[in-house]
Order: structure tokens, then C-alpha cells, then sequence
């Protein structure tokens, strides 16, 4: 039992002369969980439904299983309503189909090898989401829907025929399954069978067919024992409804699901109430995107509005004082010394190879070919470390570039030679150098730099392949694309290895040529020095294009409002990718700090509101080509982002995917202690120091995932305001506490 639902009585309604659908046999009452507390004082009603969302295949193998995850939709018919997860799931066969319906918390499976199997779900007392109750020798594989309010089966075959099934024990689904109705069929049935979505509530079905929902309502033809019951009479309920799918939590109230082509707004659920057809909340929630089924009860109250919502038993809220602004992280101090070290493939040191220091932004708008200009050169010692200091006078172009880029100097650092058996070798490292402490003041986090970068075979071939072999129509199977165009969010870092055609097999190893493995092998030097006076870098641009990515996100919960600001110059930080030997591993992060005098975000949005945010940044690849007296050396690819720049008629920031899924009482549960703080009713609290967590799938390029993050400051700020209900605000980071700077960003109860 979900919280909100409170106990039953002990028998239900007998039907009447006017009947409404309910149970004529007694039914044992529901114990109520002593955790939690009572909805209404009305003893059938709830505030909260437990709904089910059966998750999208991932795959075509039959042998697969599918996700069917719980939620908690709280005050469906009121303008806060919220649908929360309750992070309970359970995995079933991909061929089965899965329904419920009633209030009893009974769920039902019929298998494609033609059983019915009842479920109970357990998880509000810490048991699992299907707990086995019986399985019936019933083959409904072949249905084109199954809809049940506990008591009564609807078993609907394409041709627009069903069979009704009544259920002895809706309270416990361990009952006998018995054919009230074989094989009918009506004008009824065939619209149900052929509607976009149906569900049930009590005795009314509704179904939603483009655009239109209507109910029909589920009869006794002989009052007298309302064993036999058929669907009477049709009514209009609503005509241009933008929904896909559609379901009750009660009666009086529909919720429904719209699916676009944009991952960012794609199952965006709203809230209906009905007689008269009304939306009291048009954000539920979006990405929620499956087939929906709500568990609905026998009527519908409004929840407390002075209570958090919570699942299960209340959470321990114990946690840390006020919160506040945080101190922030500790800045290092500005350096002209840039280091690193190289490894070879299996992280072994390669000593004793040249390093070339240059600084990409230098030219980065020129249309053809430029030489890359060089800092400074370098060797690897024998730990595979390397050092440089920067000259005190940089040249004009180099000071320029710093000095477009809000005083931080992005670098690359190249390494290059060849394996005891021939094969080429390329290490390629993105940092930044930051000599002033105006611009460590208000960087992401100092000077970026002292990274580990493997070397990787060059097998590109630089006599034939004068153009990328990237090809536009396989983009769509690629990782990048399938992260961008889900709804969901990307969870932790990208892969570090990524295919521009296709997804990587999981034993993919970049050290496999010919046949040899070559990521033990020792690395020697070229020929031909990198410094020598006959070798320069050749960057050829091959293609730009803006992209909006991902800069931030804020949270707001119950009784909350969120902001999220960005504002006056960039300060995030994009990571690179390199291709050397057909696929892209992913480098360093390139820091973009250019003034932009905008003003982006969202403010006071909520309660139950989290959505990341997106600015449109420019992103090129690039060609490399190290060139000895003619004769091309090494060819890489590369992929940078530029600068802030809004398209043409294109907006100046967009609210991305929705992240509430990370908010709510079952998140809180599972925080760390050390990491919450409360808002007092009518305070707030920000991140405004610090860096925030890097971003994945921030944003797909060419086939490319790649992540971001940016720098908390006056003008880069999540922000919370609590409203004025008596209670604690929890709040909680997820690296550390607010007050610690290191937090990365914080959720909401």
C-alpha cells in the first residue's frame, strides 16, 4: 500500500438498480502500514497512487527482460501534483504484458507462453514490487489490451471482441479467474480495441483516440447477481486532448502523456480533472516515456498541503544545520608552469619523447589551413612527466587568444613516435594555463593541467583519407545519438572510447592492430625531431556547428522554487575528443570564458520543477597534420568546442531534460547524512562558489558524447527558495554539503 491510501471498509458496495461497478462479495480489509499516515478522513479515499510505468524495450532479443518501475503520483487532482519516483523496479520477460488496476496494490503479468501470474506490490513495507501470489492457467498473450479495476478483466482481441473475467479476490489477486463473457463484441468494444490508450476506474472505461477521450460505463445485465456485466452507453469527456497516452489515478481525475520529437519536453505528463474537463497542472513531470498504468483507487481526496510528500516510512531527517552559501573550493594560485605525463598503452612511463606545446584558439576562426602556433617544446622524463614553463612575454596572437577567453590560456599538448614493431603512436592532451589571479578568481578551478594521457596508435591514413570517414547515416546508431535523444539522463562520465558509426563493442581495445596487441610495446622518439625547423602542425577545419549543452540544472521539491542564472561570460568547460586510429577517445576539458553580456536561465520555478539548462555553444572539428620537409607524419582529428554563440533566429539558452528524478523522499533516504541541510519556510540557498558535477551526454557532436561543467560564481548560480510552510526544506549535495563548495549540485525533498 502506498502512503495516502488508508483502510478500506469491509465489504464493498452491491450493485443497484443505477449501479456503479463494485464488489458484491466481502472483501477482508486492508491493515494499514503504522508508518503511514492517514490521507482523509474519509476511509476509502487517497491522495496518492501508486502508478507504473512498463519502460520502452532497449532491445530486439526475446530472451531480454524490460523495466517496470514504480511511481507515486501525489495530489493528482491538485495544481501542485507531482509524480515521484519511488526508485523501486522489477524486470520481467520483454514479451509479457503487465496490468493493474483497483487500489489493491495486486498486479498482473500474462506471459507470452500463456499464463496469468498475480503480483503483490510490497515495496510502501520495504518488500519487493512483485511479490508472487498465483499463477492461472490463462492464455492471454494475443490481447490487444487487458484493462482490470481488481474485480472485473477486459480482455480485448484486435477484432474489437472481448472476454470479461471476474476475479473472487481483488484485495489479495489469489482468487479464481472465471469467463463471465466469452467472446462478445459492440460498437463499444471495437472502439476500445482500436482507441490509442484505454484504462479503467471503477466500473467506468475511458479510452483516447486522436484527441478525443470517452468513457463507457461496465453494467450488470442481471442486477439481481451482477455476475454478467457488459459495457453501456458512450459519453464524451474531452475533444483536443495532446496526449499519446492517457490513464486514471481515481475517478474525477485523468492524467495524460504527450510524446515529441524532443528528447527535453517527450512524456510531459499533465493532470485533468473531469465534469468539466479541466487541467489543474500542465508540468507534471516529463521523460516519462512507456506504457503507464495507475493503480487507482476508489476515490480521490487532496493531500495535506502542509506535508512533504514521502513513500514508504518517513525519512530520517537528521542532516546538517541551516543551508548557505558555500565557501567554495580552493583556488590554486596563477602558474606559468603547465605539466603532464605520458604513458604508454598500458600505463607504463614512455621516457623520452618530445613534447610540443600549442595554443589552439590561436587562428581557431580561420577557414583553411593554419600553422598551430608553438609555446614552447619539451621532453618526457623517465617517469613518462613532462614540464614547461611559459614564457613571462607571450606572443601577440598567443596574448590575444588569453585574453579573448577571460584570461585563461587553453593548450594542447602532442606526443608522437613509434612501437618497437612499427606502429605510430599519438598522445594528445588538452589544458589550460592561467597566469593572472583575476582570471584564477573566477575560473572553474584554477589552472587545469598534470593530467595522465595515454599514447594510442596513429593508424589513420594520412595519404587517402583527405576528408573524415564519418558518415551521417549511421550517426543515428551511434552512443552520442542514443544519449541525446533519450529522455532520460545520461548517468556518470561518457564512455571514454565512442564510434562516430556505431556503438563500441564492450571489449573494444584500441591497442589491437593487426592482429598484435601494441599496448605494451615501448614508444621511441620520430626520426625527425618535433622541434626541428622542418616540422610545423598543419589545423584544417572540416565542419562547425552550434550545439546546445548542457551548463546546469536546479532543483525545487515540495513547497520550493528553483533558479538557475548564467550570466555575463561563459565558465564551463567542454571536453575534447581525438581520433587517431578510427574511433574518438575522449581528452582534457577546454575552458570557454568568453564575455558574452547575456542574462540566461529560469527563476522561481516549481514546486516539484528540475530541469537542466542549455546554452548554444560552437563547436568545429578540426584536421591535424604533422608535416617534415613535406612528407605528413601524423593526422588527428579533433573536436573543440569555440565559443557562446546563439543561431540565427535560435534562442539564447533552453530548459533542458527533466531531472526531478533525483529529487523526493526515496533520494533523501539513500543521501549521505553528512551531506544534507535544511532551508527554513521563506529562506534560500545557492551554490554560487565552487564547480558544479560534469555533466554527461552534455552534448553529442559528430557522432561524439561528451560532458561539461561549469563554475558556480555571482553570475553561474543554482539557486533554492523555500516557500512558507511550516517545516524543514531538505536539501542535500551530491559531492558534499552546500557549505562546502563541494557539492557539485544539490537536490530537494
Amino acid at each position: 500500500m502506498a502512503i495516502g491510501q488508508t483502510k478500506r471498509s469491509a465489504s464493498r458496495t452491491t450493485w443497484t438498480a443505477c449501479a456503479v461497478l463494485v464488489v458484491a462479495a466481502a472483501v477482508a480489509p486492508q491493515v494499514v502500514t503504522p508508518a503511514q499516515p492517514a490521507a482523509a478522513a474519509d476511509g476509502g479515499c487517497t491522495y496518492s497512487v501508486p502508478t507504473y510505468v512498463w519502460e520502452p524495450a532497449t532491445t530486439a532479443n526475446i530472451a531480454a527482460k524490460r523495466v517496470l518501475r514504480k511511481y507515486m503520483e501525489w495530489g493528482p487532482k491538485s495544481s501542485d501534483a507531482v509524480l515521484l519516483d519511488t526508485l523501486n523496479t522489477a524486470s520481467l520477460p520483454i514479451g509479457s504484458k503487465v496490468f493493474t488496476g483497483g487500489g489493491d496494490g495486486i498486479l498482473y503479468e500474462a506471459t507470452a507462453g500463456g499464463q496469468v501470474k498475480a503480483y503483490r506490490d510490497n515495496t510502501a513495507t520495504g518488500g519487493d514490487l512483485l511479490t508472487p501470489v498465483k499463477t492461472y492457467s490463462l492464455n492471454w498473450s494475443s490481447a490487444k489490451r487487458i484493462l482490470t479495476n481488481g474485480q472485473y478483466f477486459l480482455v480485448f482481441a484486435s477484432d474489437g471482441t472481448v472476454d470479461i473475467y471476474k476475479q473472487s479476490s481483488p484485495a489479495t489477486g489469489d482468487g479464481t479467474l472465471t469467463r463471465v463473457i466469452n467472446r462478445t463484441t459492440s460498437s463499444i468494444s471495437t472502439a476500445i480495441s482500436a482507441a490509442d490508450d484505454a484504462w479503467m476506474v471503477n466500473s467506468t472505461v475511458q479510452w483516447l483516440k486522436d484527441g478525443t477521450v470517452q468513457q463507457s460505463t461496465l453494467l450488470p445485465i442481471d442486477v439481481t447477481t451482477s455476475t454478467t456485466v457488459r459495457l453501456w452507453g458512450t459519453t464524451e469527456v474531452a475533444t483536443g486532448v495532446d496526449a499519446a497516452q492517457a490513464w486514471a489515478p481515481g475517478p474525477g481525475a485523468v492524467s495524460t502523456q504527450s510524446v515529441t520529437g524532443d528528447p527535453d519536453t517527450t512524456g510531459q505528463v499533465r493532470s485533468y480533472t473531469t465534469g468539466p474537463w479541466t487541467q489543474v497542472d500542465d508540468d507534471v513531470r516529463a521523460g516519462i516515456v512507456g506504457d503507464v498504468m495507475a493503480d487507482a483507487g476508489p476515490c480521490l481526496t487532496d493531500p495535506d498541503p502542509s506535508a512533504a510528500p514521502y513513500f514508504g516510512t518517513p525519512p530520517d531527517e537528521t542532516g546538517d544545520p541551516v543551508a548557505g552559501d558555500p565557501a567554495g573550493d580552493t583556488i590554486a594560485a596563477p602558474s606559468r608552469t603547465v605539466t603532464g605525463t605520458f604513458t604508454l598503452g598500458n600505463g607504463q612511463p614512455a621516457p623520452g619523447l618530445p613534447v610540443t606545446v600549442t595554443a589552439p584558439d590561436v587562428g581557431i576562426d580561420a577557414p583553411g589551413e593554419t600553422k598551430q602556433t608553438v609555446v614552447g617544446t619539451t621532453t618526457t622524463g623517465p617517469d613518462g612527466s613532462w614540464s614547461l614553463t611559459l614564457p613571462e612575454t607571450l606572443p601577440g596572437a598567443v596574448q590575444q587568444a588569453k585574453e579573448d577567453n577571460g584570461g585563461v590560456l587553453n593548450l594542447e599538448a602532442v606526443t608522437m613516435g613509434s612501437t618497437t614493431s612499427g606502429t605510430k603512436m599519438l598522445a594528445v592532451d588538452t589544458l589550460s594555463a592561467i597566469t593572472d589571479q583575476a582570471a584564477v578568481d573566477t575560473s572553474i578551478a584554477g589552472p587545469d593541467n598534470g593530467h595522465s594521457v595515454k599514447l594510442i596508435p596513429n593508424t589513420v591514413d594520412a595519404a587517402s583519407d583527405l576528408k573524415d570517414s564519418f558518415a551521417a547515416g549511421t550517426e543515428a546508431q551511434t552512443y552520442a545519438a542514443k544519449t541525446e535523444n533519450s529522455p532520460a539522463v545520461a548517468g556518470g562520465d561518457d564512455p571514454q572510447w565512442q564510434s562516430d558509426t556505431a556503438t563500441l563493442p564492450a571489449d573494444y581495445d584500441p591497442y589491437d592492430v593487426n592482429g598484435k596487441n601494441v599496448a605494451a610495446e615501448a614508444v621511441r622518439p620520430p626520426t625527425t625531431p618535433m622541434d626541428s625547423g622542418t616540422c610545423d602542425t598543419i589545423r584544417t577545419p572540416i565542419s562547425s556547428k552550434i550545439k546546445y549543452t548542457v551548463v546546469g540544472e536546479a532543483h525545487a521539491g515540495w513547497d520550493a522554487k528553483a533558479t538557475f542564472e548564467y550570466e555575463s561570460s561563459m565558465n564551463t568547460s567542454v571536453e575534447t575528443a581525438v581520433k587517431s586510429n578510427g574511433n574518438w577517445t575522449l581528452g582534457g576539458s577546454k575552458e570557454i570564458s568568453h564575455s558574452v553580456s547575456i542574462s540566461v536561465g529560469y527563476t522561481n520555478k516549481g514546486p516539484y520543477y528540475a530541469k537542466q539548462y542549455r546554452v548554444p555553444i560552437e563547436y568545429v572539428k578540426v584536421k591535424n597534420q604533422h608535416i617534415c620537409s613535406g612528407s605528413v607524419r601524423s593526422t588527428w582529428y579533433k573536436i573543440e568546442a569555440k565559443r557562446y554563440k546563439a543561431p540565427a533566429g535560435g534562442a539564447l539558452g533552453k530548459v533542458g531534460k527533466d531531472v526531478s528524478g533525483m529529487d523526493g523522499s526515496a533520494n533523501f533516504t539513500r543521501s549521505k547524512k553528512e551531506f544534507r541541510n535544511y532551508v527554513e519556510p521563506g529562506g534560500n540557498a545557492q551554490l554560487s562558489k565552487g564547480k558544479s558535477i560534469k555533466f554527461g551526454g552534455a552534448v553529442s557532436f559528430y557522432g561524439v558524447s561528451m560532458g561539461a561543467k561549469t563554475g558556480y560564481d555571482s553570475n553561474h548560480k543554482q539557486k533554492i527558495t523555500a516557500g512558507n510552510r511550516p517545516g524543514k526544506h531538505w536539501v542535500w549535495g551530491k559531492n558534499g554539503t552546500i557549505s562546502s563548495g563541494r557539492a557539485g549540485v544539490f537536490y530537494s525533498k
